[in-house]
């Protein structure tokens, strides 16, 4: 135990300050648990690759095909086309698009893709200060300029290095106008963000907090969507292995529970946001956010950035109906109210990995472009290639994240394995005084703002066999305290260093630590209220909270609802209750 607990802070120390690359950290496990003695060396191997990795693996392969067949892009110009050009419109656009992306997506490469396309709402924003600039730029008729095409997708490393004032490189000739502005541009020299005004400061704060805060709340949505819900379900599905348990936490399940909670976070974030940056200056200045003529302006910019994607290709229409496809697979596969599809399997032979697999599998087979067409050109046939290329997808995909679950799944097994959960939950049970509503608040808190300083996916991975060895203790029912402790990991809004859209956002120039802090805090807040009364509703309704489940240790001397009796004298329960009743 005290072995598991020195392998635990090293690990936290190694996360925390990032002495070793997060990823090898991650290997640490394979390593500490077999010389120490707390774990054999082919069981610690076999965490790495658990059925829940192998969810996640299939679903980055299904994102691989959505970036690579550049699908995102036109669900999010599409979607903003829609929303309408006002600047708070335009916001609610960006966080229904990063959210709707992120819970298939990770929310890092989610971030890079839709905040370029922030970036250059932001510069249309600002048109009439670049006007200003031009007038002073006559002399530099013909200069060379670098810039980044908003289309592609950007790099975190590309984000994070941009300079403190998002400075942006323009050369224009002397004949140059407004409409001449390159819309692919995210680098300009000609203009600092300190140049535009107080009013269009706010806006633009607005617009990329939104991006980075809204990819974070959208992977909590669905079991794929974030690493620290991976995280769950592995330590969820190794802990309580037993078919009942596997049939009460599904895709689906999971997915009806925490996306109606990530939806209230989503609005939440948007009117808070809202209320920040657009009420408060308006009530301060009564200066409007935008006028017609640059709502205008934001509406052209946005139809001519879609109209150059061009009509539907064959790769996009195909990796839409593999992902739609893959998704209603993973809803039907045990939707709970109603008999699903695995049904015409063995029990405990089909997984959500399964059809995850069976999906990103196809993706290397299903044609690129429609088979057998003549190119018009050559009047050649089209030579065959898949969607996803092998050698493409190894370079691009991301092995790193994989290590990082496969360490903290290992490192949760090895923690309970070794009975440090007990000390832990026995630590933890001084405050089995406290109703389960206030323990699982308090538990919620201390994970919001742990995940503000260290890894999401090793907070999740320390706190989760904890909490469900106190719920078992207090004999409630495990997600009682898991689904807030997994979901809360998803909170951390208030630095830089939190997470990596928060990062990616903050590299942009456009924002200062306190802009995070003062946005970030009301939003950990109130998306944990938020949480918490979805467990106290939703989780009753959909996934019986409140009754102590059949798949739990204990079962047969255990309370029935712990909405009325969080905790059970035992000994007078014998006395009330016949024998041959058990």
């Amino acid at each position: 135990m005290c072995r598991c607990g020195y392998a635990m802070i090293l690990m936290g120390c190694y996360w925390i300050f990032e002495l070793m690359p997060i990823p090898v950290t991650g290997l640490l496990p394979a390593i500490l648990f077999p010389l120490l003695g707390i774990q054999p060396a082919k069981d610690v191997s076999k965490s790495y690759f658990q059925d829940s990795v192998m969810l996640f693996v299939g679903g980055l392969l299904v994102a691989a095909a959505v970036e690579q067949t550049n699908l995102h892009r036109r669900i999010a110009l599409r979607v903003l086309l829609l929303v309408g050009s006002k600047p708070h419109w335009v916001m609610a656009g960006f966080m229904l698009i990063s959210a709707g992306l992120s819970m298939f997506i990770s929310n890092t490469a989610t971030t890079a893709m839709i905040l370029p396309i922030a970036i250059a709402v932001v510069m249309e924003l600002n048109k009439q200060r670049f006007q200003i600039t031009m007038s002073r730029s006559t002399s530099m008729a013909s200069t060379s300029i670098s810039m980044k095409p908003i289309g592609n997708s950007v790099s975190t490393h590309e984000l994070n290095t941009l300079s403190g004032s998002a400075q942006m490189r323009i050369g224009l000739s002397s004949t140059a106008n407004i409409s001449d502005i390159p819309d692919n541009v995210t680098d300009y020299e000609a203009l600092k963000f300190e140049d535009f005004p107080v009013r269009q400061q706010e806006i633009s704060k607005a617009l990329v907090l939104s991006v980075a805060y809204a990819s974070s709340i959208g992977g909590m949505a669905t079991l794929t969507g974030t690493l620290t819900n991976v995280v769950f379900i592995g330590a969820f599905q190794k802990k309580y292995n037993s078919t009942e348990a596997a049939e009460a936490v599904t895709y689906a399940t999971f997915s009806m529970f925490a996306f109606p909670t990530m939806l209230l976070c989503l609005v939440f974030s948007w009117c808070w946001l809202s209320f920040l940056y657009f009420v408060i200056p308006y009530l301060r200045t009564k200066e409007k956010d935008s006028d017609s003529e640059m709502e205008k302006n934001i509406k052209n910019m946005l139809r001519r950035k879609y109209e150059e994607l061009g009509n539907w290709r064959f790769a996009e229409g195909s990796a839409l109906v593999i992902f739609v496809v893959l998704v209603i697979l993973w809803f039907f596969r045990a939707p709970g109210f109603m008999p699903g599809w695995d049904t015409g399997f063995p029990a405990g032979y089909v997984s959500d990995a399964t059809p995850a697999i069976f999906m990103g599998f196809l993706l290397f087979l299903w044609p690129n472009e429609l088979p057998f067409r003549i190119n018009q050109k050559s009047e050649q046939k089209t030579k065959y290639r898949a969607i996803l290329a092998w050698k493409e997808t190894c370079r691009n995909f991301p092995w790193d994240v994989v290590l990082l679950l496969g360490g903290a799944l290992a490192l949760a097994e090895g923690v309970e394995i070794s009975g440090l959960t007990d000390v832990l939950g026995d630590q933890l049970g001084t405050l089995s005084y406290l109703e389960p509503a206030a323990m699982a608040t308090i538990l919620g808190l201390i994970v919001t703002f742990c995940t503000e300083f260290a890894s999401n996916s090793a907070i999740a991975s320390i706190f989760l066999p904890v909490v469900s060895e106190l719920a078992e203790k207090s004999h409630l029912n495990p997600l009682y305290y898991m689904l807030p402790v997994t979901l809360s990991c998803s909170f951390a809004f208030m630095f830089p260093v939190a997470t990596p859209p928060n990062a990616i956002a903050f590299g942009c120039g456009f924002l200062k630590v306190r802009d995070m802090v003062k946005a970030g805090l009301a939003l950990n807040f109130g998306c944990l209220a938020v949480t918490l009364a979805a467990v106290h509703t939703l989780g009753y309704w959909i996934l019986d909270l409140g009754v102590y489940p059949s798949w739990a240790p204990g079962f047969n001397i255990s309370a029935t609802n712990t909405s009325t009796q969080p905790t059970i004298n035992f000994e007078m329960l014998l006395k009330a209750i016949p024998l041959d009743h058990h």
